[in-house]
């Protein structure tokens, strides 16, 4: 029975209390009056000048000692630099033609879920996977766009070519 009490006196209570809020929501929307419950604050605001920089009054004081104990010595080897004249002929670099190298399409092995690249290379028809290295092209990496090509130490995007002239 001591249960019983406490569960019908804080039943009231918590009635109680929903009713005085729903009360207070339902005075402040219906209210006439238009007077604002809260005063506002008024605050002198300083003008605002983004053009101007503040002088800096920063100071570094670089007078302190050396934290790791290491003492600068002085050098007591003097360092001779000579300028030896040496007349610089400009290498002129060929561009390489890329060219001979097409490529043509990709497709996916079914076993290896690998993308395996269709080259062709002086009109010879190879396949190639990343890191493959045949005729002395070796495919770095596939883009399925484009691939990614090395050739005699020199490396090249090659975009795929359509077959539809």
């Amino acid at each position: 029975m001591k249960n019983k009490k406490l569960t019908y006196l804080l039943g009231l209570v918590v009635v109680v209390v929903w009713g005085m809020i729903i009360y207070r929501v339902f005075n402040g929307l219906n209210s006439n009056d238009n007077t604002a419950t809260v005063a506002p604050l008024k605050t002198a605001k300083e003008a605002y000048n983004d053009f101007s920089i503040p002088k800096d009054t920063t100071h570094l004081l670089l007078n302190y000692r050396d934290p790791f104990g290491i003492a600068r010595e002085k050098d007591t080897d003097k360092v001779v630099i000579r300028k030896v004249s040496e007349r610089k002929i400009p290498i002129q670099v060929k561009p390489m033609d890329w060219g001979f190298i097409r490529y043509s399409g990709y497709m996916l092995n079914p076993a290896t879920k690998k993308m395996i690249a269709l080259v062709s290379v002086n009109g010879q028809n190879i396949t190639l996977a990343e890191g493959q290295t045949k005729n002395d092209v070796k495919l770095i990496r596939n883009l399925r766009d484009s691939i990614k090509i090395s050739y005699a130490g020199k490396t090249k995007f090659i975009a795929i070519k359509s077959s539809a002239l």
